[in-house]
């Protein structure tokens, strides 16, 4: 069994990404597949998160450091 049965995955299908003016903040909307919708209806897209400079540069850095694991070492069966 892979880590993903354990829970419901939706994935990502895109996103919208920009600066949220006057804030200097991001804000970022994903778009997503829901595995319970009706096959017709299964694409939806996130409410808008609000992301400090700080915070996205942390989101980079995590990815960047989960990225270069599964790039390094393969994703595990």
């Amino acid at each position: 069994m892979n880590e993903f049965n354990r829970f419901t995955f939706y994935p990502v299908t895109g996103w919208h990404i920009g600066p949220l003016s006057g804030h200097g903040a991001l804000v970022l909307q994903f778009g997503y597949l829901d595995p319970h919708a009706p096959r017709e209806r299964s694409a939806q897209e996130s409410l808008f998160f609000g992301l400090t400079i700080e915070m996205a540069k942390e989101l980079v850095s995590t990815l960047t450091t989960h990225i270069n694991d599964i790039e390094k070492n393969g994703t595990p069966h």
